[in-house]
């Protein structure tokens, strides 16, 4: 079973604005995705109607075989969400919300409690667990938030910007625990962020969208592949001719998307054959930057970002 289907989901406002137009996707139980593309792209909407906060103007999705809108209270207690506008009860201290928290999921008392101490030990709050929340720091409360998405033990956590605001190293903590609930738990990530490095790093599929339209969707080979930008040898050099079909970045730099070493040996060769001169010569694998504006933007395959 796929941790979410979607089928030709639609959102329209007062039946002029569509913000979603027919997406489609499948997303595989214990996958971290990345859901990626600029404001109003149609994320937000997309993850409200999964949530079941929105109802789609048409379309389908499932959430663990379960269809939304039929019965929301079930797939509230199989998610978990922190987005940027979480928030908590800066009054009560940390183990009070995440208690409280706890018991709206009715879980039971002492399961609770070894619950609370688990999760204010992993996010490293558990030294100020009595400490309200009021007198934390932006980082701190973005932990709390996470915390509280995570008491229940969800199956599909829907996290918004997860290490906006928190210093390196307990970014780096929380990155850790992500990657850990999905690759040990099995727990579905849906991630939202325009931190396209960080998703490079932790993410194992990704989806573009833009304007509501689903652009690209799978691994980041296989949308490097559909763009021919798997690779690119990048030249330093003098004379190279544009029969070989690179594309001059700046002064003496060209590049050129290719399959591999076989034809980075023989483009070389044939450069020197030719006349020209080489100083440097790399392969290099296209970031996720330069793969998503390549979608985002339309540039043609043989563009150079």
């Amino acid at each position: 079973m796929n941790a979410m289907n979607i089928e030709n989901l639609e959102k329209s406002y007062d039946g002029k604005v569509n913000a979603l137009n027919g997406i489609s996707l499948s997303i595989p139980k214990g996958k971290i995705f990345g859901f990626l593309g600029p404001n109003g792209s149609g994320k937000t909407t997309a993850v409200r109607i999964l949530n079941g906060i929105l109802s789609p103007t048409s379309g389908h999705a499932e959430i663990l075989g379960i269809p939304i809108g039929k019965n929301n209270i079930d797939i509230h207690r199989l998610c978990g969400v922190m987005t940027e506008s979480s928030c908590c009860y800066e009054n009560l201290t940390a183990e009070q919300n995440l208690i409280f928290f706890g018991k709206m999921h009715e879980i039971e008392e002492k399961i609770l409690d070894e619950r609370v101490d688990y999760i204010l030990k992993r996010l490293e709050l558990l030294d100020v667990k009595d400490k309200k929340v009021k007198s934390f720091s932006t980082g701190m409360k973005k932990r709390i938030y996470l915390a509280i998405a995570l008491i229940h033990n969800p199956e599909i956590l829907f996290l918004d910007e997860p290490t906006s605001g928190l210093d390196p190293e307990n970014a780096l903590n929380v990155t850790r625990l992500i990657k850990e609930l999905a690759e040990e738990n099995q727990v579905t990530i849906f991630l939202c962020t325009h931190q396209l490095k960080y998703a490079e790093d932790i993410c194992t599929l990704y989806g573009f969208i833009n304007n509501g339209n689903i652009l690209g969707l799978g691994t980041f080979d296989e949308l490097a592949s559909k763009k021919n930008a798997a690779l690119r040898l990048k030249i330093r050099g003098k004379d190279i001719s544009e029969k070989f079909g690179f594309a001059n970045e700046h002064d003496d730099v060209y590049s050129k998307s290719i399959l591999g070493d076989k034809e980075a040996n023989t483009l070389i060769k044939g450069i020197l054959a030719s006349g020209g001169e080489i100083y440097e010569a790399v392969q290099k694998k296209w970031s996720l930057e330069e793969l998503y504006f390549k979608y985002i933007k339309g540039i043609s395959d043989n563009a150079t970002l």
